[in-house]
């Protein structure tokens, strides 16, 4: 099984943005589950007054530290900060694209790099209350169901963007960089791994 999802990860070009930007931060974009029934997990961010992306749905991660080794190094240390899980470098399918991010509209001076991981093990959930609400499993066949799909109305700043999105069953659907970025995955998984 990992040695198949490795394989659509192998090279693999994923954009680079480090060229042209210096400040960036780290996601684990992490699947556990058979196959034929692969999930991903998301976090719903705390609701906080000072987070441009307070309460929505998104990926553990954070920005880049001066301490950590590698980029890869600070999506595990964050995650296992906000989340719990600690994952393996031997977990570490691969990389997706850098993507720059942006609010209302307007791309920012930072980009966020996201690296897959799958587990095929138990763990325990600790998160941290300060970053994270919940952290959570949905199935693959959900995000790509047609049924779905839906569009998230962002009215902020004079500025009024309908945004493709997806349900989830929750108040908040998926949307934004966490939308591209799990597009973005199911590109790469989209050859071999049935929906």
């Amino acid at each position: 099984m990992i040695k198949e999802l490795i394989q659509l990860f192998e090279n693999q070009n994923p954009l680079d943005l480090s060229q042209s930007l210096d400040r960036y931060a780290c996601v684990a974009v992490i699947l556990r589950g058979p196959q034929d029934d692969l999930q991903i997990g998301f976090i719903q961010r705390a609701i906080r007054p000072d987070d441009r992306w307070s309460g929505q749905i998104a990926f553990p991660g954070g920005k880049k530290e001066e301490w950590d080794k590698s980029a890869l190094h600070t999506a595990i240390r964050e995650t296992q900060e906000e989340v719990g899980i600690i994952l393996t470098q031997e977990e570490v399918l691969g990389q997706l694209d850098d993507i720059q991010a942006r609010k209302a509209g307007t791309m920012l001076d930072f980009f966020i790099r996201p690296y897959v991981f799958y587990i095929d093990r138990d763990f325990e959930i600790h998160l941290d209350p300060n970053e994270v609400a919940d952290f959570f499993w949905m199935p693959l066949k959900h995000l790509t169901s047609p049924a779905h799909a839906t569009t998230y109305g962002f009215n902020k700043e004079q500025i009024n963007l309908e945004l493709p999105a997806i349900t989830l069953n929750r108040d908040v659907p998926l949307w934004g960089l966490s939308y591209m970025i799990t597009q973005n995955l199911l590109k790469h998984l989209n050859p071999r791994i049935s929906f």
